[in-house]
């Protein structure tokens, strides 16, 4: 314990040593960045800039109408050659196509245009230019003229002439028709095809007349004669038979075949031996004209084969024949016909196949393609091809000229 002088010494508990904070004043702000120039005046400029262009386009588009000042207007061109047209147009900024067709116009000019003269349309169109390719000219009509007056009428029209000899009973060389049509136009240099009446003469009779006075007879009547020396106990040179006929009414110009006698001399050959049992001598079918040589044949048994061929004769006109005639053949051989397509060949066309159709409907399809038609009758043993075609010459499928004879037969009963 301790006594009442002596001091008490207190020791106070204190904590850690009290640090005061000074507070320090912030460093000073750096100095301001230089300002750049403000955008939004040049930003406002740009805008008034559009509007005031948008603005001058609109007073220009109603200052114009309500046209675009990028329409043309398209220049008439038509009657222009096609170098100044296809210049002209380009000139306004166009573009020319061009097209080529028929015209009566010289070649190379301008003779439509799309779109017409006077349309606005914008530039870079393409404008349709219609160009002259060849000058056409209207067929005259030559129906009723003679050949030459014909040929010469559409020959002064720039055109070429095909002649093709009809049968008819008109006067010989009158034009009885024509292709293309009168009136119709065509490009010059084109050929028109006149269909010419060869005319219906009447054979004369020359039989027992000498070679000669025969031939002058024939020639005559506007007929043309072939002359063949034959077998015959008649004197020479006399004619002992004819084809065609006496008094049969041919086409002007076709062929009479006189058979004249080669005389009974001792080297005469002498006649030929009756043909075999079952055949039949061939006829001769070459001169006449080629429907009356397959009734020829017909009736004598015999098939027929129609070919046509180049020939200088009368078209129709039997050139040749194969077999030859006189010879024996089986009964229903075929025969072949050489047919003349004439000097002046026409137009042909392949023939309808009308084997196994009746006879109308045969005949109507034959018709319909161009052809005449005849019918013969010819056995067969087939009950079902009787009254049907099963045959027909010339021979379905081939080319023959437009208008001939194409002689359908037709099945009966043997």
């Amino acid at each position: 314990m301790f006594g009442r002088n002596e001091e008490r010494t207190v020791v106070e508990d204190v904590g850690p040593p009290v640090v005061e904070e000074e507070e320090l004043a912030p460093p000073p702000p750096p100095p301001p960045a230089p300002r750049g120039p403000l955008l939004w005046p040049w930003l406002l400029l740009l805008l008034l800039l559009v509007l005031g262009g948008l603005l001058a386009a609109w007073l220009l588009t109603r200052a114009d109408n309500g046209k675009s000042a990028s329409t043309v207007n398209v220049p008439n061109v038509v009657r222009l050659k096609q170098q100044q047209a296809v210049a002209r147009l380009n000139e306004r900024g166009l573009v020319a196509r061009v097209v080529t067709r028929a015209s009566s116009a010289a070649a190379g000019t301008v003779v439509e245009q799309d779109p017409s003269p006077g349309a606005d349309v914008t530039r870079r169109s393409v404008v349709t230019l219609s160009v002259s390719s060849i000058r056409t000219e209207a067929v005259p009509d030559v129906v009723g003229k003679t050949a030459p007056a014909a040929v010469e009428a559409l020959q002064a029209k720039g055109f070429r002439v095909q002649t093709r000899n009809v049968v008819s009973k008109k006067k010989s060389g009158t034009v009885l028709g024509q292709s293309p049509s009168p009136g119709a136009k065509i490009g010059r240099g084109s050929t028109v095809t006149i269909n010419l009446s060869r005319g219906l003469v009447t054979v004369p009779d020359t039989v027992g007349q000498s070679r000669d006075t025969a031939a002058a007879t024939v020639r005559g009547a506007g007929l043309r004669p072939k002359a063949f020396v034959v077998p015959s106990s008649q004197p020479e040179g006399t004619v002992i038979a004819q084809r065609p006929t006496a008094g049969a009414r041919v086409a002007g110009g076709s062929t009479v075949r006189l058979n004249v006698s080669k005389g009974a001399g001792p080297g005469a050959a002498p006649p030929p031996p009756p043909a075999p049992p079952g055949t039949v001598t061939v006829p001769d079918a070459t001169g006449g004209q080629q429907d009356s040589a397959q009734r020829q044949l017909n009736a004598a048994g015999l098939k027929s084969g129609v070919v046509w061929v180049p020939s200088d004769q009368a078209e129709g006109t039997v050139v040749s024949q194969a077999p030859d005639a006189g010879t024996p053949q089986k009964g229903g051989t075929r025969i072949q016909l050489n047919v003349s397509l004439g000097p002046s060949p026409g137009a042909q066309r392949a023939v309808p196949s009308v084997v196994g159709l009746e006879p109308a409907t045969a005949q109507a399809r034959l018709r319909g393609a161009g052809f005449e038609t005849e019918t013969l009758r010819q056995p067969v043993s087939d009950r079902n091809q009787v009254g049907k075609v099963v045959d027909e010459q010339t021979a379905g499928g081939r080319r023959a000229p437009v208008g001939s004879v194409v002689v359908i037969y037709v099945g009966r009963a043997a």
